[in-house]
């Protein structure tokens, strides 16, 4: 492992793997809350389309700015300390969510989710920051797929329970279901072994992370890695709208509980071990780079296909693999590059998340724009164009890196 002084760490052994895949699963029942629950059931409420496009732009911001608030957790408690608290502040936050949405003003349920999404995404940095700091380079890229192949499973079991009783239940036991998800698979990051940190005060902890950070973009790794996070490739920015356009497709009750809810959410997992594999066989790079292609493709399937069932089912199936790919090589990405840090790798998770995240906003607001304009195939057609753009010129920059690598 990375401890402190810079030592090499541990491989991810079966406890270890049982601890981070309990609390990927607690990231991704929070995950499921956020990007399968919240869209659908404000369309249930009577939220229009292109508001929940505009909602989902906006919902990405915390992640954006997330850097701002994340040296905290690099800070005082151990990181799996902080893991619990925010999981548990991230479980308040959805509860008094659920209740203004009920109960009004609607603006009030804007600003707790908004809360939310900022603990969890402070609380995924912490997964980050401990795999980085506490296993060896194969346990990092082990535990980069557990995060995403856990975060799915959580996501599989928690969004399809949350969609079935949006019909069936007060938001009152919503909100105790998805709070009990998310709270009590967090526990178990108290037993993952991680070294103790020395007290150290804020100002150090901001020069380490600014030496860290600029040693860490110093090189073209660090700069190609900004560069395809930034990208419109592989945003997966069509997720956020699936669940609410369902509606619009007529899809029954089942179809939409099944493909937004645990087969969805399993697809995507088979998506993140193809992926996974990839990436440990080949540069998770170029692998990113072929699932931004895919995504091109299935966004033309649904930009020239009929407005049915079958359509929204078949594009949703493809696009969940494809999308569980892009995710698994992107995190590969990003884990071998904040290896480097020995003390704030949960700080640096963050700039490359934050990163990415504005990529999915300005693609989000392009695509959004495009509806509101021209209707839903122009959605389409926009998602699936910024994807062709961003896959070439990630083509173009990974050959000049190339070139550059062969040059030194």
């Amino acid at each position: 492992m990375h401890d402190d002084s810079g030592r090499e760490g541990l491989p991810l052994d079966r406890t270890a793997t049982l601890l981070y895949s309990l609390i990927a699963c607690s990231l991704g029942m929070a995950g499921g809350f956020f990007l399968s629950e919240v869209p659908y059931l404000m369309r249930t409420f009577g939220i229009p389309l292109e508001s929940i496009g505009w909602y989902s732009t906006a919902s990405v911001f915390p992640y954006v700015i997330q850097p701002l608030f994340n040296p905290m957790t690099d800070l005082g408690m151990k990181r799996k300390s902080w893991f619990v608290w925010l999981s548990v502040a991230c479980v308040m936050s959805i509860a008094m969510a659920l209740y203004y949405l009920e109960h009004g003003p609607r603006s009030l349920f804007y600003i707790w989710v908004f809360t939310g999404q900022v603990m969890y995404g402070l609380a995924t940095s912490c997964y980050g920051g401990l795999a980085a700091t506490t296993l060896d380079r194969m346990g990092r890229l082990r535990a980069s797929n557990l995060l995403n192949m856990g975060a799915q499973a959580g996501g599989a079991v928690g969004s399809t329970a949350l969609l079935a009783m949006t019909q069936r239940s007060s938001l009152f036991w919503l909100s105790i279901v998805c709070g009990a998800s998310i709270a009590i698979p967090s526990l178990a990051a108290l037993l993952i072994k991680e070294p103790n940190r020395p007290s150290r005060r804020a100002m150090d902890i901001a020069r380490s992370f600014a030496a860290e950070a600029r040693q860490t973009m110093s090189g073209s790794d660090g700069w190609l890695g900004l560069a395809m996070c930034v990208c419109p490739a592989g945003t997966i920015a069509l997720n956020f709208f699936l669940p609410a356009l369902a509606i619009d497709y007529h899809a029954p009750e089942w179809m939409t509980v099944s493909l937004n809810g645990f087969f969805g959410w399993m697809l995507t997992l088979s998506g993140i071990y193809l992926g996974g594999q990839a990436c440990l066989r080949h540069d998770s790079r170029v692998i990113y780079v072929i699932s931004a292609f895919a995504m091109t493709i299935v966004g033309l399937f649904w930009a020239i296909m009929p407005i049915t069932p079958t359509s929204y089912a078949v594009g949703s199936i493809v696009y969940s693999v494809v999308q569980g790919a892009s995710l698994a090589s992107c995190s590969a990405m990003v884990f071998d590059l904040i290896s480097r840090s020995a003390t704030s790798s949960s700080t640096q998770y963050s700039v490359f998340y934050a990163v990415s995240s504005i990529a999915q906003m300005y693609v989000l607001s392009i695509d959004t724009h495009a509806y509101s304009r021209s209707g839903l195939r122009a959605l389409y057609a926009s998602d699936a164009l910024l994807n062709l753009i961003g896959a070439v010129l990630l083509l173009l920059l990974l050959r000049r890196w190339g070139q550059h690598k062969s040059s030194l």
